[in-house]
């Protein structure tokens, strides 16, 4: 069994001009630049630290929010990240 992060990034449909950046998601201070989508991250059993951000005239944090999640062995869970459509406002970010 896997032992991981499944982890989606996503927009408001009208946010457009978000294809043209790439979300730089941190976990534990380890930064992964990913494409908008979904994205599996093979992990250890631990306590993890997920931010998602990304870069957006000039600022490298736009919609900066993190979450706090533990994982067990063989447990594989799923973080939902989306940007609303004002870009200035934090992402949502949830363990489902």
């Amino acid at each position: 069994m896997t032992t991981g992060l499944k982890i989606e990034t996503g927009f408001f449909p009208l946010a457009f001009f978000l294809h043209f950046v790439t979300p730089t998601i941190e976990i534990n201070g380890k930064k992964y630049k990913k494409e908008w989508g979904l994205h599996l991250f093979q992990l250890t059993p631990g306590d993890y630290v997920v931010k998602i951000s990304f870069p957006y005239i000039g600022m490298s944090d736009c919609g900066a929010n993190e979450i706090k999640v533990s994982l067990s062995e063989g447990e594989t869970r799923i973080i939902i990240y989306s940007m609303p459509p004002w870009i200035f406002a934090k992402g949502s970010i949830r363990v489902v």
